[in-house]
């Protein structure tokens, strides 16, 4: 296998299994659970069971696992000692046959694991000091990569596709499975829509403010709430750095500048320029956002007399509040529909026509639409009008959810998709968001 060149792996249906048995040359080996699944690795269909059960290894009774690839075995996982606090299996990275050690290259495609030494994660008899990953003993996804990704080095896999039997019915226990492909995608997409929908619904406000802290700081969150230029200089600033970070920028400048008058903004692009760059830089783009707030503050000024607030004044209709927003620098498509939502849901301004709102095409969302199939391809005007058509009285409330999902769980590399709220519905099409990068 080319290390430059990894398989294309995608995930097309999982199915829980209950216990079962497998017979070694020297024994039978009882599995309390599992999964079986179907998958595609460069065009071809491939099949793998994967199973959970416990056995001698290394010194003691630990967890173990086995996950077969087209019937035959060909990784197995083992406990870690942390797994009280991981809960986490380790299993060995081969190059063919051979152990890869400390220091060597690792085979192309293992670059998105967690890669331990097993020696350091499995204390033993005869525990070898060879490279292994280590992956939650529920990552259904972890363990089906690895497993393909040996197979593949090994040449296990057929060089045509083939057809498929029914997956045997649902019996008891194991990881919640994925939904499979169906004819129906519409009612698919709307059942995912629906749960996003829930799940936006439990993170909203409250009367004691927003339940997403806009930052760990109390004292920041309160002059967001409180300043509406704090505000806007906060989204502004929210672009290629942790969104808790970007928020606290309001805070820290007042800090440094004494204050957060727009109209001596206006004035001061140096004094604002030296205040985000002096260590610690309040912002990567230590060019781009000084210059961008100082024009925005010239905007305030003269659009809105001084008052930031007027932005948003006249419970204007939401695509005129976001055609509003977007006039100021540093503010695009992405940023104007994040704050139009925020502002209404978090920050109880009126907003009208809340059907002309939309959602964001942040990285978060983009992948989670991609993932979960709400959208067939990674185009800003493509994903609007899908929110649009799956929630038509207010799509930006799919914004919210999409993104905390792909914050929270559905991250670059590898999902934890089995602790994802979306888990029982989504067909977690993973390889179809692998060129989501952040803008």
């Amino acid at each position: 296998m080319d290390g430059n060149d990894p398989p294309t792996i995608r995930l097309v249906q999982m199915q829980a299994l209950g216990p079962f048995s497998w017979r070694w040359p020297e024994d039978v080996e009882h599995f309390d659970r599992g999964w079986s699944a179907d998958a595609i690795v460069d065009g071809l269909e491939v099949r793998l069971r994967h199973g959970i059960g416990r056995r001698e290894v290394y010194g003691r009774s630990r967890l173990h696992s086995v996950t077969w690839v087209e019937g035959q075995p060909t990784v197995e996982g083992v406990e870690a000692d942390d797994f009280g606090a991981s809960e986490a299996l380790v299993s060995l990275i081969k190059a063919g046959k051979r152990h890869i050690r400390p220091g060597e290259p690792l085979p192309g495609g293992y670059g998105v694991f967690n890669v331990v030494v097993l020696a350091e994660a499995v204390a033993g008899p005869y525990s070898p000091r060879s490279l292994a990953v280590k992956l939650r003993l529920d990552d259904i996804e972890g363990w089906t990569r690895h497993a393909l990704l040996r197979a593949k080095a090994w040449g296990r896999l057929g060089s045509s596709t083939r057809s498929r039997v029914q997956l045997a019915p649902l019996i008891a226990g194991g990881p919640a499975p994925a939904t499979a492909a169906t004819a129906d995608a519409v009612g698919s997409r709307r059942v995912i829509a629906a749960s996003l929908l829930e799940l936006g619904a439990s993170l909203s406000s409250t009367d004691h403010g927003p339940a997403l802290d806009f930052t760990p700081n109390p004292e920041a969150n309160e002059l967001l709430q409180t300043d509406a230029f704090a505000f806007l200089i906060a989204v502004i600033c929210d672009q290629g750095i942790v969104a808790e970070r970007a928020w606290l920028v309001p805070f820290l400048l007042r800090a440094r500048l004494g204050h957060l008058d727009p109209a001596q903004f206006a004035i001061s692009e140096d004094d604002v320029r030296k205040a985000v760059q002096t260590p610690p830089m309040l912002h990567r783009y230590v060019e781009k956002v000084p210059r961008w707030l100082v024009q925005a503050a010239q905007l305030v000024v003269r659009r809105y007399g001084g008052d930031a607030s007027r932005i948003w004044s006249g419970s204007p209709s939401a695509d005129e509040l976001r055609r509003r927003l977007d006039e100021f620098p540093g503010i695009g498509q992405k940023k104007a529909a994040m704050a139009v939502e925020i502002l209404e849901r978090d920050m109880g301004v009126p907003v009208s026509r809340l059907d002309r709102s939309d959602v964001a095409y942040d990285v978060h969302l983009r992948r989670v639409f991609l993932r979960t199939r709400l959208a067939d391809r990674d185009e800003q005007d493509h994903m609007i009008q899908v929110a649009r058509g799956l929630n038509p009285d207010r799509p930006g409330a799919l914004d919210l959810p999409a993104w905390y999902v792909g914050r929270t769980w559905c991250h670059a590399g590898l999902p934890a998709c089995s602790v994802c709220p979306l888990t029982n519905v989504c067909p977690k099409d993973i390889e179809r968001a692998a060129r989501v990068v952040s803008g």
